[in-house]
């Protein structure tokens, strides 16, 4: 996507989301609060931006958001199963009404047997609570770029 289509879909999303009167809320590992901060670039993104975190060790991904040894042990972090409790434990954190997580590997080698590239992304809207499994062949900032695009399209489509 070029930058001012990308600039245009971040001022859409953030402009629904404050016509809507929705709140926001990240977790973020892979893209290191990428996602919230390109939310805080648009004028009046503190009427919707509700938390955001950036959990990238495994240590806060159990610290915040109370990611349990055991999912990490049996799944990793680079996993849907992740992806998911990563968002249903921070809408209990902060009860906004759109929450987003993302995990994964950006590159550029494997991490946990999973080939960089591979991101989760968790999604929670009105009780809906799903996953999107992205797989890119970029380098790492490409990645990490390509990883808020797809999650900007989503939420624009989730809350059309």
């Amino acid at each position: 996507m070029c930058i001012d289509n990308f600039i245009k879909l971040r001022q859409e999303v953030v402009e629904k989301l404050i016509k809507n009167h929705l709140t926001i809320s990240t977790c973020e590992s892979a893209t290191a609060g990428s996602i919230a901060s390109n939310i805080c670039d648009v004028p009046g993104a503190s009427n919707v931006l509700s938390e955001a975190y950036v959990v990238y060790s495994n240590d806060a991904k159990k610290k915040v958001l109370h990611i349990s040894d055991e999912l990490i042990e049996k799944y990793g972090v680079v996993s849907k199963e992740c992806a998911l409790s990563m968002v249903e434990n921070l809408y209990k954190i902060t009860n906004s009404d759109i929450c987003i997580s993302i995990t994964g590997n950006l590159g550029p080698d494997v991490l946990e047997n999973k080939p960089a590239g591979l991101v989760y992304a968790g999604f929670l809207y009105k009780g809906n609570i799903y996953y999107r499994e992205y797989h890119f062949d970029k380098d790492r900032l490409q990645n990490k770029s390509l990883v808020v695009d797809a999650v900007f399209e989503e939420i624009k489509y989730m809350i059309n």
